[in-house]
């Protein structure tokens, strides 16, 4: 699921040139998806880094890293669209009807990347609600800022799952081609002390059991998943009204950060089972 910090160590280069070499190479994986005009579809609740992640798989990966609530589908087109698009869903669950027709075309099978992203419960709050977390639904009076932390993460990673059990049906029955699926843990620098404990929750928990489920019902054959994880920014969990509730884990840098994007490419090279040419030690 992640690159261990000595693995990390062995990344030579440093992020910048890490970006500048990988990010062209989607381009390849793109052109050798040619059976369909959608291909990479990206699910996730609000605030795990979906449109940051379709603007970095775009080549658009100069970010200015606050986040902003999407209110529609997202496009992000590759190469004038020669090599086709990454498709990006609004979070939010009262946005969840301009899924419908994305949910179709994955279930006729012509998608064949399905990316899921999830944080752990670290879903930012968005530049639409600037209050205090002392003002948040979820804050009682008298909790510490731990307290509501741990209340928050646990409520938004319900969200995870209730995303999941929504485009379950759909890979289920999506069984004219293969699907690959990647469930992307995303702010690896927020949580990367606990990442055991991460990897426990979703290997052996409810979202697990909704894959599964998946598999059953398509056969190994047909659907491919792998869990990953990796930070696309390096920043402080902070409220709306910008209140530091969990800083970025010390001892976390650009290598490891590096490392784990890396290892996506190179996942989805071999899912593919096509060279990318990333460079390597």
């Amino acid at each position: 699921m992640f690159v261990e910090t000595i693995e990390a160590a062995s990344v030579a280069l440093n992020t910048i040139e890490l970006l500048d070499k990988s990010i062209p190479t989607f381009k390849k994986i793109f052109s050798r998806l040619k059976d369909s005009d959608l291909k990479i579809a990206i699910f996730g609740a609000g605030g795990t880094g979906k449109t940051t992640l379709g603007k970095i798989l775009s080549g658009q990966y100069k970010l200015a890293g606050l986040y902003d609530e999407s209110i529609s589908i997202e496009q992000y087109k590759l190469d004038s669209n020669v090599f086709g698009s990454v498709i990006v869903v609004p979070g939010q669950e009262r946005r969840e009807d301009t899924w419908d027709d994305l949910l179709r075309v994955i279930a006729g099978g012509k998608v064949r990347l399905v990316i899921h992203l999830v944080s752990w419960g670290y879903h930012s709050f968005g530049t639409a609600w600037t209050g205090s977390y002392k003002q948040h639904g979820l804050y009682q009076n008298g909790m510490t800022v731990d307290e509501f932390v741990e209340k928050y993460l646990e409520k938004c990673r319900e969200r995870d799952i209730e995303v999941l059990r929504k485009i379950e049906p759909y890979l289920s029955i999506a069984d004219q081609k293969k699907t690959v699926m990647i469930t992307l843990v995303t702010k690896q620098d927020l949580w990367w002390n606990h990442r055991h404990e991460l990897s426990n929750h979703y290997r052996n928990g409810e979202y697990e059991t909704l894959v599964q489920s998946i598999r059953n019902k398509r056969g190994s054959n047909k659907f491919i998943h792998e869990y990953l994880s990796a930070s696309l920014v390096l920043e402080n969990f902070v409220s709306g009204a910008k209140e530091l509730l969990v800083p970025t884990t010390e001892g976390y840098d650009q290598r490891i950060k590096s490392a784990n994007f890396v290892n996506l490419l190179r996942t989805i090279e071999k899912l593919f089972n096509i060279s990318l040419n990333i460079e390597r030690e």
